[in-house]
């Protein structure tokens, strides 16, 4: 007689099966989803953040003012990949987007019975604006990733009475942490889960689970080790937001639902917040489920933006670590409704108005993006990926007139980091700086911080044309003069840039420390 390995899976895993045709629709829609975003992936512009973490990734560092480092390695690998190209950039957030898919249908199948559950959690994600728009190379792209990989080991844990998959939770979970400060919710939300349910608590007696809190301190001590070294200051630039206060009391609180139910799509939050609210009355312990694991990790953060939004705006993009397990605990309770009949109707409906709702929502933000046919003025968010290449251009075209060596901006991160990018894109080393002290560029080496190159450009935002003839002189400089002024045409108004030709470094020209 073969023998059989026991676990205390609440159900049966058969060692071969055909897919469902609810696999396969999921299937299709990963590979049309995907096939969909490489392409505008490769076809718009950098956002001024991601060109800003682009120039983090040529300055590895183990923290930055603005969020620790996972970002700026990632877009690092993707570079030294495919080059200083907008795939490079995008690259490892394109293939994290895939990784997230998979361990998210993993994780429904080990806490969800059968296999409906996990395909629609598969499918429903794809749907979502925070699905689609996951090849952006910004925190929220690892964070997720870790956070849905800390998740899905977790469940390996717990599920399958295999210890040693806390030690990977531990390893997920510090690379969260070093990805986005909001990961550090997800171990609130653990450590509720462990103490607050039976199947957690049978875990603390496990060696593996307390070594796995070491790996995550671990692997997050960098961060510290770095804010430590910088008065905390990344700390306390995040941790000001905390106290933000809107003084129009109430809206926030409308904007963050409207956003969430746009971003999620309104049948996937309803049925997100209905699982939720049904596990608490039971309903996924009566069915063998075990979504205490996702609901309670979610949980705290869930109620701290509640809370954050009664005072001031929540993003949308705050949520996006939670977009893969709030579509599993929606898809779990549509799969657990007790009547087969009524079950079969809820999951039809609601795929049908995420399918609709989604393909409507991101058909048109890709169709914006790419082609801009509507002039939505400053209401499209798309326009800040726009005419940054032909701006960059233009910008060391003068800088080869002039002769200068070194590009300077005043002020402006994003500004910096596309000129960077684009100049390294075109293959031109000049170095590209702020010439502004401000903290953030902290991860320049000093010798590299202010190079005194001369003579130079420097590049600065201005109203109109006519405003740029009224700029004062540069202190920083022994001679300024407007050679130019540059058009950044976003497709629904423009920018006015005058380009500065700059020469001989003064004597209140800044230095680094």
């Amino acid at each position: 007689m073969a023998q059989t390995t026991e676990t205390n899976i609440p159900f049966d895993v058969p060692a071969r099966v055909r897919l469902t045709g609810l696999e396969v629709f999921a299937l299709l829609l990963v590979a049309a989803t995907f096939a969909a975003k490489l392409f505008v992936a490769l076809n718009v512009g950098l956002d001024g953040d991601e060109a800003y973490y682009a120039m983090w990734s040529a300055f590895l560092a183990p923290g930055y003012l603005d969020h620790p480092p996972a970002v700026a390695v990632m877009t690092a690998l993707g570079r030294a990949l495919a080059g200083d190209t907008l795939l490079g950039v995008r690259l490892l957030p394109l293939l994290a987007g895939l990784v997230v898919l998979a361990a998210l249908y993993r994780t429904g199948r080990l806490l969800v019975p059968g296999r409906t559950a996990a395909a629609l959690a598969v499918a429903w994600y794809c749907l979502t604006l925070q699905g689609s728009l996951s090849f952006i190379a910004t925190p929220d792209a690892p964070s997720t990733l870790f956070w849905t990989l800390s998740l899905w080991a977790a469940a390996e844990a717990v599920t399958r009475s295999r210890p040693n998959w806390w030690l990977a939770v531990g390893l997920f979970a510090g690379a969260g942490l070093a990805s986005k400060y909001t990961n550090l919710w997800f171990g609130l939300g653990l450590v509720l889960f462990l103490f607050g349910t039976g199947d957690g608590r049978s875990q603390l007696r496990l060696w593996q689970l307390w070594a796995g809190g070491l790996f995550a301190l671990a692997v997050f001590s960098p961060v510290l080790w770095w804010n430590y070294q910088h008065e905390w200051q990344s700390f306390l630039f995040q941790g000001a937001r905390v106290v933000d206060f809107d003084t129009t009391l109430g809206r926030p609180v409308v904007e963050f639902i409207v956003g969430q139910a746009a971003a999620m799509g309104p049948a996937l939050l309803v049925c997100a917040l209905l699982g939720i609210a049904g596990f608490f009355l039971g309903q996924g312990r009566r069915e063998g489920a075990r979504l205490a694991l996702p609901v309670l990790a979610a949980l705290p953060v869930l109620l701290y933006f509640l809370f954050h939004a009664l005072h001031s705006r929540v993003e949308v993009n705050w949520t996006q670590p939670l977009a893969p397990s709030l579509a599993l605990i929606g898809a779990a309770f549509v799969c657990l409704l007790p009547r087969r009949v009524a079950r079969a109707w809820t999951i039809g409906l609601a795929t049908s108005l995420q399918v609709v709702f989604g393909l409507a929502l991101i058909g048109f933000a890709y169709v914006q993006a790419v082609y801009h046919p509507l002039n939505l003025g400053i209401a499209d968010r798309t326009r800040l990926l726009r005419g940054w290449d032909s701006l960059a251009a233009e910008v060391r075209q003068l800088a080869d007139e002039t002769g200068a060596r070194a590009i300077w901006t005043d002020g402006s991160y994003r500004l910096t980091g596309e000129l960077f990018f684009y100049g390294r894109a075109a293959g031109d080393l000049r170095p590209v700086r702020d010439i502004a002290p401000h903290p953030r560029y902290d991860y320049v080496p000093p010798a590299e911080r202010y190079p005194a190159l001369s003579p130079a450009l420097l590049v600065e935002e201005v109203a109109s044309p006519e405003a740029a003839a009224a700029l004062p002189t540069r202190p920083e400089f022994a001679t300024t003069r407007l050679i130019k002024v540059v058009e950044r045409d976003d497709g629904a108004g423009s920018e006015y840039y005058a380009v500065l030709a700059v020469v001989g470094p003064t004597g209140v020209f800044p230095r680094a420390d």
